[in-house]
């Protein structure tokens, strides 16, 4: 069990996800449902954290698990800020910014992945991103506001404050692609 906790946290964030999405809907006009929003957010945050920890700890690291991983991630974010867009709560162009900068983070792994001369290679390589990294982190503390803010209600963050968090999604996602273009080897 303890081999296999890094992908068992990863699934489990698949799992949720869409648990995750009916239960922000159920959450419009319903604090209650709101705090299970805010419960669900907070596993599925703890589970990115912890996954790829147990993964290396336990021996299990490996290229498949990092991709397995990043699908979980992109999928999760996607739907949960396309959520928001649906209810009126954020611009489409939030997710949209974000499903870009990780389009471009898997095209150009690839393109900078020497291609494999065995048989079964496995997965493509993956090439980290310090920015992309940070972006990913600032989309899920996105999420976190959206879940207390709309879903659970608080609403303490004025509309202008908000909209300043959106407009910095495009900035740190073009900052990722422009990093990785900069730092390209040749």
């Amino acid at each position: 069990m303890m081999r296999n906790a890094g992908n068992l946290l990863t699934g489990l964030r698949i799992f949720l996800t869409p648990l995750f999405i009916l239960t922000v809907l159920r959450a419009v006009g319903s604090p209650a449902w709101g705090a299970v929003a805010v419960v669900q957010f907070a596993i599925v945050a703890a589970s990115d954290v912890w996954d790829g920890r147990l993964a290396r700890r336990a021996g299990r690291a490996s290229e498949l698990g990092r991709w397995f991983d990043h699908l979980a991630d992109i999928g999760y974010l996607l739907a949960a800020l396309g959520v928001y867009v649906y209810l009126g709560e954020l611009p489409w162009w939030v997710p949209a910014s974000v499903a870009s900068a990780f389009t471009f983070y898997v095209v150009d792994s690839q393109l900078q992945t020497p291609p494999v001369a065995t048989r079964n290679p496995g997965p493509p390589r993956l090439i980290s991103s310090r920015i992309g990294h940070v972006g990913g982190v600032c989309n899920y503390i996105l999420i976190g506001v959206l879940v207390c803010n709309d879903s659970l209600g608080l609403r303490w963050l004025p509309s202008w404050f908000l909209l300043g968090l959106f407009y910095l999604v495009p900035l740190y996602s073009a900052a990722a692609v422009i990093a990785r273009v900069a730092t390209r080897p040749g």
